[in-house]
């Protein structure tokens, strides 16, 4: 064949390009296993070992767990390349650790990464957890299921919701103040800082590494790393990939195309549990004698041992009387059986009638979800130990869609409940087939006036009462969960209620208080306990619970008002943090809400004020706090 000038100047330029591209290629390998600045600690998954994950990191220097195999694994790109994967679906989570010296006073991890969502509620799965533990004190960046960077406190929502679904570069920097103490931990998402928290710990332990992974217990990790870069001691904020490319060899800036690597499917099974006994196919378990760890006997409760807790509901009346008059002013009674002119479950009875009317429930579990537009009704129930209404709602990302019972009221009105469990399930069950979702609301109130809820028994996990906006009262009641579980905007007395902590690894928050709104009614005097009992989950040892946070400005209308929250006359358990409450992030803080207490007693009490809790002074208790008139602006009263 005679090639022309034109097709030889054509081939010969083809050569040259295939040449510098083969070149560069070449270069890149050789170059990422390349003599590194004396502070880059770089890692490019499988150089070591391309088969065993755990060897590889390990021949890098790095720590890994005995389990590390099961959560980190490699994935290929289209050029042969490996990825880094972490997938901590199981609930179980782990990391990787980086050995430092402790002289270190600046870090900044840097890593080019894709995530997944939930195909159950198109929740993000976490994308990085990231610890900087310098001796006895830590900094923490995190990603969760809610969107949300956190620090070791406070937080920043991410918007668009897809960030986790597409590739994007983070760079985590941690840095040192000059006390040796305080590190201040800011998130940077392809160039723009999305949070930054000043805040640090110092827990029990000690240390000098860097740990990255998943290790957030409120959230499953999923995410894919082509690499990861540590630059120790340098401000390198005004390098960009490109220019760090160079020092690295290895090209920073390219996304990899992924084989074989489809985001998770779905493991929540068909139904959800028809009972509110859980069988080892509702939780997904190959134990032929699989019992539900929260099985309640015959339909009824035992309130000495309840169900989820184990703990027994102390101010809640197991067998209180029901009067005749009450039943004969019944517009309408519930039964399981149907039987003799009776409804068989609450929502049909609440369909048919008025509002203003009374509805009696007898002995049953009644497996519902409610929402309750009517105004003015009531629901009477024989015992909280007998009258269960539960569910498994907790399905979504956020609160709204895991709510039992919902009482949203169009216009003003009052609603009643006596003598009736709430019991939300949906964590419970969520935990047994792999879903962290722990937001598990038992009751919510909106624009609800004169609410008077008396022996009533509440059962949830993660905000377990959303009380978000109206005036309510609740007596005798027994409330349980772990963070935030009771939140919102209402102004609510607790009189004389049993308030539980459930045992949770990082420990937990009483109150999410938001900005009192009563919708123009006045007497915004937020959350009130008042001669209530606190108890705790014997497991919990580290003084970690703390009576609050806020303001949780997104919990109602009330803002730019503070958050209010008082207790009063109460006992308080020993495992109560020092600082008493805490910050919603660094905007949000403590200190510029009206956090008080007066009078309580207890290992959790104080006997003087210190620089986080205050007291109410005696003229801000007689004025507002000392009677319920005051506090709530009606006198409840039951409508029977």
């Amino acid at each position: 064949m005679i090639l022309n000038r034109k097709m030889l100047f054509l081939l010969l330029g083809f050569c040259i390009l295939f040449n510098s591209f083969n070149g560069l290629t070449m270069q890149i390998k050789a170059a990422a296993t390349a003599k590194l600045p004396p502070n880059f600690i770089f890692y490019v998954p499988g150089l070591k070992d391309p088969k065993d994950v755990k060897a590889d990191v390990e021949a890098n220097g790095f720590i890994a767990s005995d389990t590390f195999n099961s959560h980190f694994s490699f994935i290929n790109d289209k050029t042969g390349k490996k990825v880094l994967k972490l997938n901590t679906l199981d609930g179980q989570n782990d990391v990787l650790t980086i050995p430092l010296d402790g002289t270190e006073t600046k870090l900044t991890l840097i890593f080019k990464a894709k995530g997944a969502v939930a195909p159950e509620n198109r929740a993000p799965y976490g994308i990085f957890w990231a610890r900087w533990q310098r001796g006895e004190y830590q900094s923490v960046l995190r990603h969760n299921s809610s969107n949300q960077i956190k620090g070791s406190s406070g937080l920043s929502r991410l918007n668009p919701q897809n960030i986790v679904s597409d590739w994007h570069d983070y760079r985590l920097v941690f840095d040192l103040a000059a006390d040796g103490k305080a590190m201040t931990a800011t998130a940077f998402i392809d160039g723009e800082q999305r949070h930054q928290t000043a805040n640090f710990e110092k827990k029990n332990g000690s240390g000098n590494f860097l740990q990255f992974g998943e290790n957030d217990g409120s959230t499953n990790g999923l995410g894919r790393y082509p690499y990861l870069l540590l630059i120790k001691d340098e401000d390198v904020s005004g390098k960009s990939l490109k220019e760090l490319s160079q020092i690295v060899g290895f090209d920073l800036e390219a996304a990899p195309e992924l084989i074989d690597d489809a985001d998770p499917v779905s493991k929540k099974p068909a139904k959800k549990p028809a009972g509110i006994n859980m069988t080892a196919a509702d939780a997904s378990s190959k134990d032929p004698n699989y019992i539900d760890p929260a099985y309640i006997q015959d339909g009824v409760i035992d309130l000495v041992k309840l169900p989820y807790s184990k703990n027994a509901a102390q101010k809640v009346t197991a067998n209180p009387k029901v009067s005749s008059r009450l039943l004969k002013k019944a517009a309408a009674i519930v039964d399981p059986s149907g039987a003799d002119g009776t409804y068989r479950t609450i929502k049909e009875a609440i369909d048919a009638v008025q509002p203003g009317a009374l509805i009696y429930i007898r002995p049953g579990t009644y497996q519902e979800k409610l929402r309750i537009t009517k105004p003015n009704l009531s629901l009477i129930g024989e015992s909280p130990a007998n009258t269960i209404i539960y569910g498994y709602e907790a399905d979504y990302g956020g609160i709204g869609g895991n709510i039992l019972v919902e009482v949203d009221l169009p216009q003003s009105g009052y609603f009643t409940a006596e003598n009736i469990t709430f019991y939300n399930k949906g964590a419970e069950w969520n935990r047994t087939w792999g879903n962290v979702e722990r937001r598990s609301v038992a009751l919510a109130t909106k624009n609800v006036h004169g609410g008077y809820l008396k022996n009533c028994i509440f059962l949830g996990q993660q905000d377990t009462m959303y009380l978000r906006s109206g005036r309510q009262y609740f007596e005798n009641c027994y409330i349980e969960g772990e963070v935030d579980f009771i939140c919102g905007g209402a102004t609510v007395l607790f009189d004389n209620c049993h308030i539980h902590s459930l045992y949770y690894k990082d420990g937990g928050y009483i109150t999410a208080a938001a900005p009192s709104d009563t919708n123009g009614a006045g007497f915004n005097n937020g959350y009130v306990f008042r001669n209530c009992l606190l108890t705790v989950d014997p497991r919990m040892n580290a003084k970690n619970i703390y009576l609050g946070r806020g303001a949780w400005n997104g919990g109602s209308n009330g803002a730019p008002n503070p958050a209010k929250v008082v207790f009063i006359n109460s006992q308080l358990h020993g495992q109560i943090n020092a600082k008493g409450w805490t910050d919603w992030d660094s905007v949000s803080t403590a200190a510029k809400q009206f956090f008080r207490e007066y009078k309580n007693t207890g290992e959790g009490a104080i006997p003087s004020e210190t620089e986080t809790r205050r007291f109410l002074t005696e003229a801000e208790y007689k004025s507002t706090y000392s009677s319920t008139q005051k506090i709530l602006g009606f006198k409840p009263k039951l409508p029977y």
